[in-house]
C-alpha cells in the first residue's frame, strides 16, 4: 500500500507540467500587449489588466505619441493601444517600474475607454 501511495505521489509530481509563463524575465521575445497608454513630459506608461510597464522612448514610442495626439482631448488623457515589444525587467536610470517596455511595432490605437483604474502621471 505505501509503494502504490508513493508511486502515485511520483506520478503527479512529474506529471504537472507548469504551462504558465514569467513575462517580467528578461526575454528577447516578442509580445503583443492590449492596454492604456500615456506619455506626459519625458515619460510613457503602459497599463493593462495585469501590469503596469514603463516605455522605453525609442523612435517607436515617439511615433506612438505623435499618432497618439489625434485621440487626446487633454496631455493626461490615455489613449487604447496595441503593441508588439521586448518585456523586461532590467535596471535602468530612467524607468522605475519593476516591468519595462521596448515598443517593436504598433498596431492598433483608439481613445481609451473611461474606467475608474486609470493612472494618471500629472497634470499641466
Amino acid at each position: 500500500m505505501k509503494n502504490l501511495i508513493l508511486f502515485v505521489f511520483t506520478i503527479s509530481i512529474l506529471g504537472c507540467k507548469n504551462n504558465s509563463k514569467n513575462t517580467t524575465e528578461i526575454s528577447d521575445e516578442i509580445t503583443t500587449i492590449k492596454g492604456n497608454y500615456i506619455f506626459f513630459k519625458d515619460a510613457a506608461v503602459l497599463q493593462n489588466d495585469v501590469e503596469i510597464y514603463g516605455v522605453f522612448l525609442n523612435d517607436v514610442a515617439k511615433e506612438l505619441n505623435e499618432k497618439a495626439a489625434a485621440f487626446k482631448t487633454t496631455d493626461t488623457d490615455m489613449v487604447e493601444v496595441e503593441i508588439r515589444g521586448i518585456i523586461s525587467n532590467k535596471k535602468d536610470a530612467n524607468i522605475l517600474w519593476e516591468n519595462k517596455i521596448e515598443i517593436v511595432e504598433i498596431i492598433s490605437i483608439s481613445a481609451a475607454k473611461e474606467t475608474e483604474n486609470i493612472l494618471k502621471l500629472g497634470t499641466e
